[in-house]
């Protein structure tokens, strides 16, 4: 008896393992153009955010592991070199008495949330993804400026992809539409804030 509930065990952890879809997302994503604003911003980036992983249990499709935090990093590294005339990447989010003579800024982005449908769920043709990102602006003295939610949103046709492509792909989608809506909704804003912030010195 013990004989058959050990082996009626394993069996049910192969089965699970095998229906696990690993997505690693990848790709190019585009930069905007816009235009730089004047100021010298210090980013910092978590470890929670560049290792960004997702893991869901699907009744109706299996297990899912979306790892997208590389991917992630890459993109918003480009974007805030496309927003800002200098960048400079903090190893934490509170500056040294050097750094806070030369930056007027520090930008901490989180991932706040991700979510992803499947057809076997929404009855939908396509597959679609999430990403909410917070973004919290600190001065050079940690007190905050000013923190923006967005949310970027993807999808991608269940016919063109499979299961693992299509969720990549609503991902990369998503990413691109967060980072969209960063540069020319959130961008103006942090401008003005640092800007009264500076003045106001």
């Amino acid at each position: 008896m013990r004989v058959w509930l050990a082996m009626i065990l394993v069996s049910g952890v192969v089965l699970q393992a095998a229906c696990t879809t690993s997505v690693v997302v990848e790709g190019t994503l585009p930069t905007p153009l816009i235009e730089k604003l004047p100021i010298h911003v210090g980013v910092y980036y978590s470890d929670s955010f560049k290792n960004y992983e997702h893991k869901e249990v699907l009744q109706a499709a299996g297990n899912y592991r979306i790892d997208f935090g590389r991917q992630n990093l890459g993109f918003f590294r480009n974007l805030v070199e496309a927003i800002f005339v200098q960048v400079t990447v903090l190893d934490s989010p509170q500056l040294s008495d050097q750094q806070r003579e030369i930056i007027d800024a520090v930008l901490v982005p989180e991932i706040v949330d991700y979510q992803f449908l499947v057809p076997e769920i929404s009855t939908l043709s396509f597959y679609e993804a999430s990403i909410e990102y917070r973004l919290v602006l600190n001065d050079p003295d940690g007190a905050g400026i000013g923190e923006w939610k967005v949310i970027g949103y993807g999808k991608a046709e269940a016919a063109m992809f499979g299961a693992g492509e299509a969720v990549g792909e609503a991902t990369m989608q998503a990413i691109r539409d967060g980072g969209a809506r960063i540069a020319t909704e959130v961008a103006p804003e942090m401008g003005e804030k640092v800007g009264l912030e500076k003045t106001s010195i």
